[in-house]
């Protein structure tokens, strides 16, 4: 039997509260693994409405943003990727987005001590050593608890239930993420311009 997994970080602030305007809490990044047979459950997310990496792709791939996702640093909403980078990216489902944030954040630094997303450093830069902690915790689901067969079967279920497009059929987090190698060995992986040439930038002449 293997063991549940649960990894919880933060980062720079990057995140505006409920009401404010100013970046003042991290994504606060969470992953959740459970064994379930074959293929193991695997969630993970953020208490920001996209991630800063979103963000960045949008700007990669010159492809415009949704309205509502970030503001810029006088607290307007924008669509404009360089303006969202030095501005604040909103909390997903506003209030319960925010206090999750701030509880995932505590919680953390309750657990390791770490610095607060404001004093959060080494992240996002290389001019700055990481000052932040992690807390990753490992739990024995043997001891306790459901089988692998049984979350399995459980997992199904939703998966075979009626969809609302006929050709999208419902799926599961990690499902669409583990077709995704097969499918790039195949055909290949799609960069846009701008990364493939600062990718190859890092490679010594």
């Amino acid at each position: 039997m293997g063991r549940i997994g649960l990894s919880l970080t933060i980062s720079e602030s990057l995140v505006q509260p409920f009401g404010g305007k100013q970046a003042m809490l991290g994504t606060n990044p969470t992953a959740i693994g459970i064994p379930s047979g074959q293929a193991p459950f695997i969630y993970d997310l953020a208490t920001s409405l996209v991630s800063m990496g979103k963000i960045h792709h949008h700007a990669l791939t010159q492809t415009p943003m949704a309205e509502g996702w970030p503001v810029d640093t006088n607290g307007r909403a924008t669509t404009d990727t360089e303006a969202a980078k030095t501005g604040a990216i909103a909390p997903f489902e506003e209030a319960k987005g925010y206090g999750l944030g701030l509880a995932l954040e505590l919680l953390v630094s309750a657990l390791a001590g770490t610095a607060f997303a404001p004093d959060v450093r080494g992240t996002l830069d290389a001019k700055n050593p990481a000052n932040k902690e992690d807390v990753t915790m490992l739990i024995d689901q043997a001891t306790k608890g459901g089988t692998g067969a049984q979350l399995a079967e459980y997992l199904y279920r939703p998966r075979i239930s009626r969809p609302a497009d006929p050709d999208r059929p419902v799926a599961v987090p990690a499902d669409r993420m583990r077709a995704r190698p097969a499918a790039a060995l195949t055909q290949g992986i799609d960069l846009p311009d701008t990364l493939f040439e600062a990718l190859r930038g890092l490679v010594p002449h």
